[in-house]
């Protein structure tokens, strides 16, 4: 009976143990058991444990193990929605690339095809200006024979007028030019190759032959079978042909093909009479004339081509003025784009309530952009035309195009693993040229530091810094976005005002040597930065590139950089 009440209190004790704040109430009518309770289980509840026997973690319960249940459902579910996400941004990411490939060969594609329709206009507005000038050759051929000296002057005013129209003025150059351009009319032959003097000497029409030489046409020029004017005349029996040839300075004495003078051929006697009566000192005296003036109308023209060049020279000049300052505007207009997304950010955290306004605002910035870009697009075309007229009048050859050419597939292999050492053996960092723009779509959603010169932001002297520090630290390529926009002096700008002499050091690779890049650190970087985080082999991979849209490098930036043209495939998206 006490065994079953001692088993009784010694329950009751571990129970009351496991509540320490809960007092034990006394039995009624039994005080002393309570106190022997009291007794039994103080030391259990308040005793230090015994070393020997240390007390067993206790087991989970229930609840512990619901709420790890509920935790790692949930957690699964985070996850779950995570994975969801990040395969959305992906395909969202799949997307925007193969839309921006997409714009960007649809883009090339127009400009290709609004450059052949230029091309195909400039060459039926060559081929109908070469079928005038046959046309006029040939109303002058025929009114040479005829002895028409209204249609001769009409054809002859015509070249005036044309070159009135293309802005020749009346002045000692000008002159020059106009002369030029009428001895080459007047000079034209027919199939067989004679002349207009010659067919006027043909025809025996003294009044013809008198205006065309006059207006510059040599007397002596050869034509069909070697046969000169004056051949042809005393062929022909036409006698006043034949003395006003000779007052001109033609030469009796010429043999033609057939080995015989116009004095043999001659088909009357008064005509063979005055060829072998004419003065050949007169002959002689004419032909030095002509000689002389020969020779000054050389030096005129020399003089005239250094004038047209030097004048060609300042056109181009002054549009590479023009293009500069488009490109100014344009980057203002971007900068203007910028700051105007900046505000439409800052509007939209603040709930300001003014989006409408700001995104308003944001629209036109875009619109001044596009408009800009179409400005700076003419002016590109502009002086790319003015250089090959300048290279035309300078009797240059064709322009080679600098560098590497590489298509859109290949800038892994020629931009990152530089296969064939050919950037490192020349020894420049590239500037990737890429109307298209894909090159520097590519290389922005590639591991690199990619910053975006039209951006102020990207252009801060310390994000520019710490961009720099991460591509050494991480060995990833370094990019510089110029757009459409030569802004490359203004990166040179940028890199001195971080440091300076660091625009040469970068470019010339010495900031690569002799652990120079380490002058770039500052306290407050962090031990991310710290000097003993660079590796050489992660130094090894370090690149640096600019990107452009434009097609022709300017002339600064050719000794300094390795111009990669990219080309995109033949075949569509």
């Amino acid at each position: 009976m006490s065994s079953k009440k001692g088993g009784a209190q010694s329950a009751l004790g571990k129970w009351q143990t496991s509540l320490p704040r809960a007092k034990p109430r006394a039995t009624a009518g039994n005080p002393g058991k309570s106190r022997q309770v009291q007794r039994t289980t103080g030391p259990q509840a308040k005793g230090p444990a015994s070393p020997a026997c240390p007390e067993a973690p206790a087991k989970p319960t229930p609840e512990d193990h619901a709420a790890a249940v509920i935790q790692r459902a949930f957690r699964q579910r985070l996850a779950r929605r995570e994975l969801a996400r990040r395969r959305q941004e992906h395909q969202e990411y799949l997307e925007e690339m193969e839309r921006l490939q997409r714009e960007a060969f649809l883009a090339l594609v127009h400009r290709e095809r609004a450059a052949a329709q230029r091309r195909r206009e400039e060459e039926a507005e060559a081929e109908s200006r070469r079928q005038e000038a046959q046309q006029r050759q040939a109303r002058l051929l025929d009114a040479a024979f005829d002895g028409n000296l209204g249609e001769i002057a009409a054809v002859l005013r015509e070249v005036d007028e044309l070159l009135t129209g293309e802005g020749v003025d009346h002045d000692e150059t000008a002159a020059a030019r106009r002369r030029q351009r009428r001895v080459a009319l007047l000079e034209c032959t027919d199939p067989r190759g004679n002349t207009p003097l010659s067919e006027a000497a043909a025809g025996g029409q003294p009044g013809a032959i008198q205006l065309l030489a006059e207006q510059g046409a040599s007397p002596n020029c050869k034509g069909a079978f070697g046969r000169t004017p004056l051949y042809r005349a005393a062929f022909g029996g036409h006698l006043e042909a034949v003395e006003v040839l000779l007052k001109l300075g033609a030469d009796p004495r010429v043999y033609a093909d057939d080995g015989c003078t116009p004095e043999q051929v001659a088909s009357l006697d008064a005509v063979a009479s005055v060829l072998q009566s004419w003065d050949l000192s007169l002959t002689e005296a004419m032909l030095q004339n002509m000689e002389a003036e020969r020779q000054r109308q050389a030096q005129e023209a020399e003089l005239h081509k250094e004038a047209e060049a030097k004048r060609m020279n300042l056109k181009v000049q002054q549009l590479a003025k023009e293009q500069r300052q488009c490109h100014q505007q344009l980057q203002q207009a971007y900068c203007e784009v910028n700051r105007r997304i900046a505000e439409h950010d800052k509007c939209e955290r603040r709930h300001v309530g003014k989006a409408e306004l700001t995104l308003q605002a944001i629209q036109d910035a875009e619109a001044r952009v596009g408009r800009l870009r179409q400005e700076a697009q003419k002016a590109e075309d502009k002086l790319a035309t003015a250089r090959l007229e300048l290279r035309e009048q300078t009797q240059e050859g064709e322009e080679e195009v600098p560098g590497m050419k590489c298509q859109v597939t290949e800038l892994h292999d020629v931009l990152m693993k530089d296969v064939g050492d050919r950037i490192r053996t020349d020894g420049r960092w590239p500037l990737v040229i890429d109307p298209s723009g894909q090159a520097a779509t590519y290389l922005r959603y590639q591991d690199t530091n990619y910053l975006d010169t039209v951006n102020p932001d990207h252009m801060r002297p310390e994000r520019i810094r710490l961009a720099l520090l991460g591509a050494l630290r991480y060995g990833k390529p370094l990019v510089f976005d110029l757009r459409e926009v030569d802004l490359f002096p203004v990166v040179q700008r940028q890199l001195e005002a971080v440091q300076p002499g660091l625009a040469q050091e970068l470019l010339s690779r010495r900031l690569l040597e002799q652990d120079r890049y380490l002058s770039l650190l500052r306290p407050s970087d962090g031990p991310e930065y710290g000097p003993t985080q660079f590796q050489e082999a992660r130094m090894r991979q370090f690149r640096l590139f600019f990107v452009t849209n434009l097609r022709w490098p300017t002339a600064e930036q050719l000794p300094v950089l390795l111009p990669v043209h990219v080309q995109l495939p033949s075949g569509g998206l």
